[in-house]
């Protein structure tokens, strides 16, 4: 229950945001109110006239705030309307004269509820108009003659004409009421929300204990859904199965198992739905949130890259179009890496200064258990300054160089080649993902699975990655001819090279460390050598057409063998070694001289430590990519020195 309170908490510590729209963000819903969306619009005036009405188009305009009662945001079956808007089944007195389908029970249903809230103390001046008019009877009358509902030949309504793609029949109303002075959109109106709520606290019935709360008070046995989006129907709650066991055998009613307090329940849903809305990762069917749960405050997002993870934070300032202006100086001509890590941590920095000692961080994560359940699958929290070292940890450790894409300042993305961290799931598809289309595709609930288990390597410092994981992502890299080039590199390669740094000795500052402290592993330095004859091939059929492009040129021997290679290095390093006699012909007297350099080096520290056919470890990735960043820096130096060379000679 802790994640319940802790909900709760954070929905008291942001009530001034409650109802309130800022920026087209996802609205903190009051106590008793839920979201459907909208098909039609009707206006009428505080008399009770019909006045206006309009069909809504399909996106955030259509998503409307409504009051509702336990029975009604819990409905699948049965009778139990909303409190005022609602679908025309329920409002429309004329539903059965035109629909065909008797309904009036719906009717009388919701009329009667309303016209007990409308009559009440905590009735807001639009409820009355409200039921005036739909006391008439005549909705569907007035929709059609407006033009906004079609009948068929027979004058009957018809689902074969769509609102929203939704049959016209199960369409969702809602009222906007002209008062004495400005009109009320009654999804919007922040005094309806208070007295509703006020109203109906009055109605919720006998006290038990909270187990959330410690405190005895009216509870509730009906949770909210729509957790992770308007259309989702998974509880996170439910003990409504009375003949399937789900609690029988271990109590004797539903109430031993776990009794929740209405509000509590309510500050709970309402504040998670807001959230993952606002800030949560949704994909593969899972829900994944990060906040602040003291105060409205922004945190990294633990399930973007480093990079991303930072998006949208008024407090963490970090303009990435700078990097253009750094490199035209000149000063970045070879690397930005420096630049931009200067910059990150001084954003960071700044950013650390104004989290509080007494801050609190909490993460969840939710899965779909079956259809209408949902589970916890992880639940963490932590003080704001612990998570920062954590996730801080993490990025600054589980980082390698690679290409992502970031959002640009005038709007749209670019890509930025830097060191950064991979997220969660880039680590998930590097392991178990397939290239069928232009990126990585995987089994949703394998990536979830993946995600989950990573999740305390970034929360709690000192978990390390699963073995199981690297070996994984480490079988993809040694495919390279079942992806495309940039996919492999940059997706998978780079990726993998990140999670063996993180595992690897604590303190790495620099991706050359790596090197440094593997100075004579043996599959460091095979990866090395097959870099360098992978490179030594690429360079040997390296061509251009008329216009300057580099032409396509076909896969290299050294990726072609690469999965063997892997497996029996000394055999292999042999094959490939025959296989490129030809293309050394093709090389110029530098090119050929650093490459035997190279070559050199690396087998003198070979000879000693292992040329024999043992199956490499995942380190020779590394080593790989590494040297390969080695050489081609080497040689685009000598290039920019030959072209300046060419330019001041007279």
């Amino acid at each position: 229950m802790a994640w319940l309170q802790t909900l709760a908490q954070t929905y008291d510590a942001c009530l001034a945001q409650v109802g309130v729209e800022m920026d087209g963000q996802a609205v903190l819903l009051p106590i008793s109110h839920s979201t459907f969306n909208a098909q039609i619009e009707v206006t009428i005036d505080g008399e009770g006239n019909f006045q206006d009405s309009r069909k809504l188009e399909k996106g955030k305009d259509a998503v409307t705030v409504i009051p509702v009662t336990e029975d009604s945001a819990a409905r699948s079956s049965g009778i139990a309307p909303h409190p005022l808007c609602d679908k025309l089944c329920y409002i429309a007195g004329d539903y059965s004269v035109y629909a065909g389908d008797d309904k009036a029970k719906y009717f009388e249903a919701y009329m009667e509820q309303l016209k007990d809230w409308a009559e009440s103390d905590e009735a807001h001046p639009s409820v009355p108009a409200v039921y005036r008019y739909l006391k008439k009877g005549t909705l569907i009358h007035d929709l059609v003659t407006d033009k906004v509902l079609e009948l068929d030949d027979s004058g009957r309504l018809t689902d074969h004409t769509k609102i929203q793609g939704q049959g016209q029949t199960g369409a969702n109303v809602r009222f906007i009421v002209h008062g004495d002075s400005k009109p009320w959109e009654v999804w919007k109106n922040q005094e309806l929300y208070k007295k509703y709520s006020e109203y109906y606290q009055q109605k919720t019935g006998g006290k038990k204990l909270c187990y959330a709360s410690g405190k005895v008070e009216a509870c509730s046995d009906k949770h909210p859904s729509k957790i992770r989006n308007s259309a989702d129907k998974a509880k996170l709650i439910s003990g409504n199965d009375e003949s399937g066991f789900t609690y029988r055998g271990r109590f004797t009613s539903k109430e031993q198992a776990v009794s929740v307090g209405y509000d509590a329940s309510q500050k709970a849903h309402n504040a998670l739905r807001w959230l993952i809305q606002k800030q949560g990762y949704t994909r593969d069917e899972s829900a994944i949130v990060c906040w602040m749960a003291n105060r409205d405050f922004p945190v990294p997002d633990a399930m973007k890259d480093s990079i991303n993870a930072y998006n949208d934070m008024d407090d963490f300032i970090f303009d990435f179009d700078d990097m253009d202006t750094y490199e035209a100086s000149g000063a970045g001509k070879y690397d930005t890496g420096k630049y931009f890590a200067e910059q990150f941590n001084h954003a960071v920095n700044g950013y650390m200064g104004k989290i509080n000692f007494d801050d609190k961080v909490a993460i969840i994560a939710l899965d779909a258990a079956t259809t209408g359940r949902l589970s916890v699958v992880y639940y963490d929290e932590m003080g704001g300054k612990q998570y920062m070292d954590a996730i801080l940890n993490w990025q600054q450790h589980c980082k390698w160089r690679r290409t992502v894409r970031v959002e640009k300042s005038e709007g749209g993305k670019r890509r930025i080649t830097c060191e950064c961290t991979p997220s969660p799931r880039d680590m998930a598809l590097a392991a178990f993902g397939v290239q069928r289309s232009e990126w990585l595709e995987a089994d949703s609930k394998l990536i979830r699975a993946t995600v989950k288990r990573l999740l305390p390597c970034i929360t709690r410092k000192g978990v390390r990655i699963p073995q199981d994981i690297i070996r994984a992502a480490a079988q993809r890299a040694s495919m390279p001819q079942t992806m495309s080039d940039f996919v492999w590199y940059n997706d998978v390669l780079c990726v993998v090279c990140a999670m063996i740094r993180y595992n690897g000795k604590e303190g790495n500052t620099t991706m050359d460390d790596f090197l440094n402290e593997n100075t004579d592993d043996r599959s460091v330095l095979f990866g090395r050598l097959l870099a360098v004859y992978d490179f030594m091939e690429q360079r040997a059929m390296l061509e251009f057409d008329e216009e300057g492009k580099v032409q396509e040129r076909r896969m290299t021997n050294a990726k072609r063998y690469w999965n063997a290679y892997s497996s029996r290095p000394a055999k292999t390093f042999k094959t490939i070694k025959q296989n490129l006699i030809a293309y050394e012909r093709r090389l110029n007297n530098y090119q050929r001289m650093k490459f035997e350099e190279w070559t050199g080096e690396i087998m003198a520290h070979l000879a000693g430590n292992g040329f024999d056919n043992t199956a490499l470890s995942e380190n020779y990735l590394p080593g790989y990519y590494l040297q390969m960043e080695y050489m081609k820096k080497a040689v685009k130096k000598k290039n920019d020195e030959q072209s300046e060379s060419r330019v001041d000679a007279p």
